[in-house]
C-alpha cells in the first residue's frame, strides 16, 4: 500500500515526474522488497520493547530512521519528514542510556557483556511489552484493511488499457494519441479516478461498478462530447450505452500486459 502508484502516473516521462514521484516508483517496482521493509521496520518496533533486544534494535532503528530522514529530504517527500524526524529524536533518547556501554563496545572492544539487566518488580510492567505489542498489532492492522478498502476497487478491472475504438451513435471516431502515452489509453485507478488520454488531450474524472454496472464521467466533456454514462454494460474489453444525452457510446480497449505497464501485474 504505501508506494502504491497510479497507471497514469507510470506512462509519463521519467524527466518529467517530480523526485517524489521518482522514488515513490522505484520503491513500489518490488512487492517482495516492500514486504522486507515493512517486515523489518516491525521486528526492529517489537525488539525495542524488550531490554535484552533493546540495544541492537536501537542500532538498527538509528541507521533505517537516518536513511528514510535523508531520503525524505532529497526526494521532498514532505508529508513524512515530521515523522521520521519524531521517530528519529526518538530513537536517540533511547540510546542515551547506552552510550557508555557503545563507546566501551566499539571503541574499547567491551560492551555491556558483564552488566545485570534489571526486571521489573511488578508483574504488569513485564506484561505490558507484549500487551503494548498485541494491541498496537492489532489495532494497525484492522487499521489498514479499513483504509484498504476505501481505495480498493473488488472488479479486476483497475489497470491500464490501449483503447481500440471509440463509437458515438456507431459513427467510429478517429482516434490520436494522448498528452501521455504512444497510444490512447484508459486508466481505471484503484482510487475510483478515471483518466482517458486521447486526442492531444487528458480528461480525468471517476467510475463506480455496481451490479455489473458501470458509471463514469469526466470533469470536461471529451472531444467526442462524451460526459457521463450511468449504470451501462461493460466487461474487460468493452464499455456500451447510452449517455444523459441519448447518444450511444461504445469504447473498445484492451489490457496491457505485464511487460507493457509492471502495475497491471504487481498488484493483481
Amino acid at each position: 500500500m504505501q508506494f502504491r502508484q497510479l497507471h497514469s502516473e507510470s506512462f509519463v516521462y521519467l524527466a518529467e515526474v517530480s523526485k517524489f514521484q521518482h522514488m515513490w516508483s522505484f520503491f513500489g517496482r518490488s512487492y517482495h522488497y516492500n514486504l522486507f521493509i515493512g517486515i523489518s521496520e516491525f521486528l526492529i518496533g517489537a525488539l525495542i520493547l524488550f531490554p535484552r533486544t533493546r540495544l541492537i534494535a536501537l542500532l538498527l532503528s538509528l541507521g533505517v530512521c537516518l536513511n528514510i530522514f535523508v531520503l525524505n529530504i532529497e526526494f521532498e517527500v514532505l508529508f513524512a519528514i515530521g515523522h521520521i524526524t519524531f521517530d528519529l529524536v526518538i530513537t536517540l533518547l533511547l540510546l542515551l542510556e547506552y552510550y557508555k556501554d557503545i563507546y566501551q563496545f566499539f571503541i574499547k572492544l567491551g560492551g555491556k557483556v558483564n552488566g545485570v539487566i534489571s526486571k521489573p518488580k511488578y508483574k504488569f510492567l513485564r506484561l505490558f511489552p507484549y500487551i503494548f505489542l498485541v494491541v498496537l498489532s492489532v489495532g494497525y492492522f484492522v487499521f489498514s484493511i479499513y483504509v484498504k478498502s476505501m481505495f480498493s476497487v473488488k472488479h479486476k478491472i483497475v489497470g491500464s488499457y490501449e483503447v481500440n475504438t471509440i463509437k458515438v451513435n456507431d459513427s467510429v471516431i478517429n482516434l490520436r494519441k494522448g498528452s501521455i502515452g504512444k497510444k490512447p489509453m484508459l486508466f481505471f485507478e484503484h482510487n475510483s479516478q478515471l483518466v482517458l488520454s486521447a486526442q492531444d488531450t487528458m480528461y480525468v474524472g471517476f467510475y463506480m461498478i455496481k451490479d455489473e454496472k458501470i458509471s463514469l464521467g469526466f470533469e470536461t466533456p471529451t472531444a467526442f462530447g462524451l460526459q457521463r454514462l450511468i449504470d451501462v454494460d461493460f466487461n474487460d474489453k468493452q464499455i456500451k450505452g447510452t449517455s444523459e444525452n441519448k447518444e450511444l457510446f461504445e469504447i473498445g480497449y484492451q489490457r496491457l500486459s505485464e511487460k507493457e505497464d509492471y502495475l497491471n501485474g504487481i498488484y493483481e
